[in-house]
């Protein structure tokens, strides 16, 4: 898989996660406390979220999963998809390959190391940000 191919699965697999999903309001349902309940279900899926992960990222199939695993996991397959989309259009030193021997390893790298490295740091200053009323730039 190429990194357009592993946008359009993500996105796909974002979609079908977010017809099933309940209300986001359900796990976050005071305002004031967005950014602590984000951080307490990031901790307390992350083991879960990771083995579904990486699972997807061999067989293509996900475990099955609670509905605030499946929502955090929500999260880094909208982010991942958003990497993947900026990869895509980079050329090296990414190279780009069918082979599917390297789809595993990108689909890891995507949510897993650039989740720990980037994605939850940004969002989290993020909702940090929403529930102080800071602007979101």
């Amino acid at each position: 898989m190429n990194w357009e191919q592993i946008t359009a699965l993500c996105q796909t697999e974002l979609l079908k996660f977010r017809r099933e999903l309940p209300e986001i309001a359900t796990f976050f349902p005071q305002p004031d406390h967005v950014a602590t309940a984000f951080i307490d279900h990031e901790r307390d899926t992350n083991d879960a979220v990771e083995m579904a992960v990486r699972q997807f990222a061999a067989d293509r199939t996900w475990p099955a999963m609670t509905p605030i695993e499946r929502t955090m996991l929500s999260f880094r397959l909208d982010f991942a998809a958003s990497v993947a989309t900026l990869l895509a259009q980079q050329p090296a030193p990414w190279t780009d390959t069918e082979d599917s021997h390297h789809d595993e390893e990108r689909i890891g790298w995507l949510m897993l190391f650039a989740w720990g490295e980037e994605g939850f740091s940004t969002l989290h200053n993020n909702l940090r940000r929403l529930v102080s009323h800071e602007t979101v730039a």
